[in-house]
Parts: structure tokens; sequence; C-alpha cells
């Protein structure tokens, strides 16, 4: 029995890991608002009223395939599988995420909102909890958007441990299909990195690309490292 319940673990492992290799190559190949979210710091936005959005990463540290969906206008559904790339692709994580937009951004060129979300293994441990409230403002003549993130974070190592996570982030256009992305965040003030790339509209409202590097102010920390992330969002669908 055991062996068996071994096998299927195993199985199942690599059926996900085929199934998301698989997405991710169809979206490279045959690649209205998308928003690639493989930076750290978040927007107030969420995704398209009755529509969904489907976002995947692969970095050199960890990836991500997530899905979402807008079943009430202004709040956001999400769900999504992480997996460690350091060695292979190793399934680690399951997310279970909810997003609430207060204000919306484009109607009054600022915006605030509220998410909440919850890690488990695979084994069906409870790793993570984590909220914060992202904030967002037009500016440089609605060019482009800040975004300011404050939260926290408890994670279970060996007992639980809880950090005051912080962030901002500048997404300046540059053209209509191109975006200069920049981050700083940090763990209780202190284990601070930054993130920086570009953002690429393949198809506009529809299909974008994130291409990104990141690392610790510290020499020792090399997250997030390198990251190419895609995210298709249609257009509200019923």
């Amino acid at each position: 029995m055991v062996n068996y319940m071994q096998f299927n673990k195993i199985n199942t492992r690599k059926i996900i890991k085929a199934a998301s290799i698989l997405f991710i190559f169809v979206l490279a190949l045959f690649s209205q608002k998308a928003d690639a979210q493989q930076m750290f710091v978040d927007d107030s936005e969420v995704t398209t009223y009755r529509s969904f959005q489907i976002e995947t990463w692969y970095g050199s540290r960890e990836s991500w395939f997530l899905t979402a969906i807008s079943p009430v206008r202004g709040l956001e559904i999400g769900t999504g599988i992480g997996f460690d790339t350091r060695e292979g692709l190793e399934p680690t994580n399951w997310i279970f995420e909810g997003k609430y937009a207060a204000v919306d951004l484009e109607e009054r060129d600022w915006g605030v909102g509220a998410v909440a979300g919850l890690l488990y293994d695979f084994d069906g441990e409870f790793e993570e909890l984590f909220a914060y409230i992202p904030y967002s403002r037009m500016i440089l003549n609605e060019s482009s958007v800040l975004h300011i993130n404050i939260g926290f974070e408890a994670v279970q190592e060996i007992d639980w441990e809880y950090e005051i996570i912080t962030g901002i982030r500048g997404d300046f256009g540059l053209t209509d299909r191109f975006t200069l992305l920049g981050e700083v965040a940090a763990a209780n003030f202190a284990d601070a990195f930054y993130q920086g790339g570009i953002r690429i509209s393949l198809i506009p409202d529809l299909l974008e690309m994130d291409i990104t590097y990141g690392e610790g102010f510290r020499r020792q920390e090399t997250a997030p490292g390198f990251n190419v992330g895609i995210a298709f969002t249609p257009d509200r669908l019923w």
C-alpha cells in the first residue's frame, strides 16, 4: 500500500510538471487587460470583471502557475502552484488568494485594495499566511504608475515567524508597448532586495510579458534572481 501511494504521488507530480511546461510552451508560441505579476510589490487592481487571468513565470529560483477569476466587481479569487527551479522543476506549494479593490485606479487615478492568502505544501501542511494593502497612483501625466504595499506574513519554520512586509514599485511607460519596471521591498524594514526589468505588450490588452532580474542588497542573497513571465487576460466573457 505504501509503495502504491508513493507511486501515485510521484506520477501526480510528473503530470503537474508536464502540464505546466506544456502550458508555458504554448503561451510562448502563440503569444482585455494583462498584467504579469512576477514583481513582489502588487498593484491595487483586480483582473477583468466576469473574466479570468492566467499568469505564469519561470525563474532561476522559483516559478509559478497562477489562475484568477473575478465573479464580482472589484473582487478577484485566485489559486496556483509554485515550483522550486534551482535544480529542476519541483512542485512545492499551493496558494489560495483573495483580492479586493476598494477604489478603482482607472476611475480616480488612484486605487487601494486588500489582499490575503494562504500557502500549503504538497503534503497539505499549512505553511504561510499573508495579508497586505496595495496602494497605486498614476504619475507623470498618467504615463506611469506608483505602487506601495504594506502588510505582514506569518511563516511556519520550526516555529511560527512573523514579518512586516513593505515595498515600493514604479511602472514607467516608455511607449504603448514597453514599460520599465523597478521595485524595492523589505521584510521587517531590514532584509531588502531590488528587482527591475521591462514589460512588453505582446498583444495589447490581452497578452503581456515581463523580463526581470533582482537580488538582495546583501551579497549572499540572490533572490529573486532572473525571471521571465507571461500573463493572459481575455475581455469580459459573460
